[in-house]
């Protein structure tokens, strides 16, 4: 049966995913799109859903853009949808999201990440108040913090002390709130907890955050040395990363992340009187010796070597080693910790012969990283 859904996010690398799934499967899709200079918010939202893949004249038919962001009260919200659209809404996808980290920015994670999911939650209560449409809370397998590591519950404790950074206690304030409006408005809400999400060997999207951002870095580091070195550079970097090479790293790739997603909300069983809430995580993630491996193959890169943060304290950074590790400050917790989820409630509805655990290894990630380098090939004639 054809819905509609209202989908914060959609020009995002999840959000764009969720767009063409939906579309593809004939639902509308009213995407909340950021107004731009010299590009339509339609032309942007189309352009994003068709970077996923090509889709029907019919199809993209149903994809309307409503301009304004997650910053806008919900009476913002409702006129602007309003004046594009004059149905009821079935489903709201709350995808949207920033990934700042540093306490400088508080206010504006605070004021997008936290008030912005208040914001569509009013909305979701607003919008068609006899029968308000389910709400769907796109979250992130990192919001409990270090506390919660052996292993991350799919549940909200009620009490959280320890974050790796605001970004993680803004999405786990959010969570909160989700559960607090389910209680107070009895919202039909589920909570969906995908942990780094990465791209598969078949898409060309392309994302800059999570792990593309320490790819991205070391390819940085790489090309600056051989300009600095000329010929002489034998791809050797001799730079030091914070990281235990037997730590899990989480990586799951977008399209068993989408399926998860879909798959769940597509589920008939799930209870409507409280909060649902999954981890979408890989239960057989690579280690941070396999992602070291596919990285420096793919960069052709020696030298590279992963450390533990006290030997920073035993032997100082050098000026290079300053530079990349600050600008990966973000990714570096989940680089040496232990991280490890449950999935008991998310394989009670999604048995592994259903969706089976996906395998991430370094000859998949050499694939990944060669789809997401070639955007660099040009530079670098």
């Amino acid at each position: 049966m054809a819905k509609t859904i209202f989908l914060t996010g959609a020009t995002g690398y999840v959000g764009c995913h969720l767009a063409h799934r939906f579309l593809a499967e004939g639902h509308t899709v009213l995407a909340l799109v950021r107004q731009k200079d010299g590009e339509s918010v339609q032309q942007r939202i189309e352009t994003a859903v068709l970077e996923v893949g090509p889709l029907s004249d019919e199809a993209m038919a149903n994809l309307l853009a409503i301009p304004g962001t997650v910053e806008d009260s919900a009476q913002e919200l409702g006129a602007a949808l309003r004046a594009q659209f004059s149905g009821s809404i079935d489903e709201l996808w709350h995808s949207a999201a920033i990934f700042n980290f540093k306490e400088r920015e508080r206010p504006l994670v605070e004021a997008t990440n936290i008030e912005g999911t208040r914001h569509l939650l009013e909305l979701a209560c607003q919008v068609n108040p006899a029968t308000p449409p389910r709400f769907i809370y796109i979250s992130t397998a990192y919001c409990l913090g270090s506390e919660y590591n052996t292993p991350v519950p799919e549940n909200i404790p009620n009490q959280v002390n320890e974050f790796r950074s605001i970004y993680e206690w803004s999405k786990h304030s959010a969570e909160r709130l989700v559960d607090q409006y389910q209680q107070e408005q009895r919202l039909d809400v589920t909570i969906f907890r995908p942990s780094i999400v990465i791209g598969t060997p078949e898409t060309a999207v392309l994302c800059n955050s999570g792990y593309y951002q320490v790819l991205t870095e070391c390819r940085r580091l790489r090309t600056l040395l051989e300009r600095n070195q000329g010929d002489e550079f034998d791809g050797d970097v001799q730079t030091r990363l914070q990281g235990d090479p037997y730590t899990p790293l989480n990586l799951v790739p977008i399209d068993f992340v989408v399926e998860s997603m879909v798959y769940l909300a597509h589920c008939v069983h799930l209870a409507s009187d409280k909060t649902n809430l999954f981890n979408i995580v890989n239960e057989r993630p690579p280690t941070i010796k396999e992602v070291h491996r596919a990285l420096v193959s793919s960069l052709d890169m020696t030298g590279l070597k992963l450390v533990s943060p006290e030997q920073f304290d035993v032997e100082p950074m050098n000026q290079m080693e300053k530079v990349i590790n600050r600008r990966i400050a973000f990714q570096a917790p989940y680089m040496h910790e232990q991280i490890h989820f449950s999935t008991d409630t998310f394989r009670q509805f999604v048995p592994q012969h259903v969706l089976p655990p996906p395998k991430v290894d370094w000859h998949y990630m050499e694939q990944v990283n060669a789809i997401f380098l070639a955007q660099f090939e040009d530079d670098d004639q």
